[in-house]
């Protein structure tokens, strides 16, 4: 067996008695997570979803686009839109998104009334695809 094999098992049989004594590492200071609503659309590859509080009106709302198939990469760009309303890009910078990889983006929204209704939306190649829409109530 190669020396690098051999200390590579001494390794990993060093890492898994510190976990059987220890356990997984975790993060002293991360807070727990809010509750989050959601509400997504199937692309032919990949999952586009809109993220958001579950409960209060004003929060951090999230596009997410996780791509699962197609070659090489694509140009997208997100958003919103609060039904009724025009179409909102975030930022300036596009994202180049590979199969198996995601992208994101997150913005803190506070004007939205509690009968109003968000979807995200992505951009890639002039054509604009959405989620399904998301109550804010």
């Amino acid at each position: 067996m190669l020396r690098a094999a051999k200390n590579t098992l001494s390794l990993a049989a060093a890492m898994a008695g510190v976990l059987v004594l220890f356990g997984p590492a975790t993060s002293a200071s991360a807070a727990p997570q809010a509750a989050q609503s959601s509400k997504c659309g199937s692309l032919d590859n990949g999952e586009l979803c809109i993220y958001g509080p579950d409960g209060p009106i004003t929060g951090n709302y999230t596009t997410e686009y996780c791509r699962t198939g197609g070659s090489g990469t694509i140009n997208v760009r997100f958003g919103y839109q609060i039904e009724g309303g025009r179409y909102v890009w975030d930022g300036y910078d596009n994202q180049f998104i590979a199969s198996g990889d995601c992208g994101s983006y997150t913005r803190r929204l506070s004007s939205l009334g509690s009968d109003d209704s968000i979807r995200g939306i992505m951009m890639t190649d002039g054509k604009v695809y959405v989620t399904r829409w998301m109550f804010v109530s």
